[in-house]
């Protein structure tokens, strides 16, 4: 069975109503590749809403809902939105994105890639994310330190040796947000 979620609106309503950034109009929006900028907004339920809602107010939440039903973009999307308000932008990880399997955060990596590549090109995101889970090799790991990403997405053995390193401490612990991801499962 797969339930009716009740209705929170489209990104443009939510930007109409100064609830998130201009440019939330153009990322999230379904895109079949880097060359497509989507063709409609992505329209969201409401309690993917009231996530947005709590998480532009600076505060914690916990949602539970069904498969399905849009977890992940009700924590991407004020990521999102709160990287692109930061003026003037600092370099470095603004949300640490923690997931109980590397599964989950290699699927998590594909959606960001359709929404903050698609439509501008690799190199050209306006918000970077990179995956830190130990499946990175010397120079990919390297390239993260030298260049921290907006948003990583790590698993909690990862978190936990980030936590006891020093150097990735400093330069990826200093996030303002901490989504974990099926929680449950911890």
């Amino acid at each position: 069975l797969n339930p009716t979620f009740a209705s929170g609106g489209s990104i443009d309503d939510l930007v109409a109503e100064g609830l998130l950034h201009p440019e939330c109009s153009k990322i999230f929006r379904p895109k079949r590749d880097e060359t497509d900028s989507g063709s409609r907004p992505i329209t969201l339920h409401r309690h993917q809403r009231e996530a947005i809602e709590t998480a532009r107010s600076n505060k914690s939440y916990v949602l539970t809902t069904g498969t399905g039903s849009g977890k992940s973009l009700a924590y991407i999307i004020p990521i999102v939105d709160r990287v692109l308000r930061q003026e003037p932008r600092q370099p470095g990880v603004k949300a640490i994105i923690v997931y109980p399997m590397n599964a989950l955060a290699n699927s998590q990596v594909l959606e960001l890639e359709k929404f903050l590549r698609f439509g501008y090109g690799q190199g050209k995101e306006p918000v970077t994310f990179a995956r830190y889970t130990g499946q990175e090799q010397g120079e990919a790991r390297e390239a993260i330190l030298r260049n921290p990403p907006d948003i990583l997405l790590t698993n909690y053995v990862m978190l936990e040796l980030m936590l006891t390193r020093p150097e990735e401490r400093r330069k990826l612990v200093d996030a303002g947000m901490f989504p974990v991801s099926e929680a449950t499962l911890f």
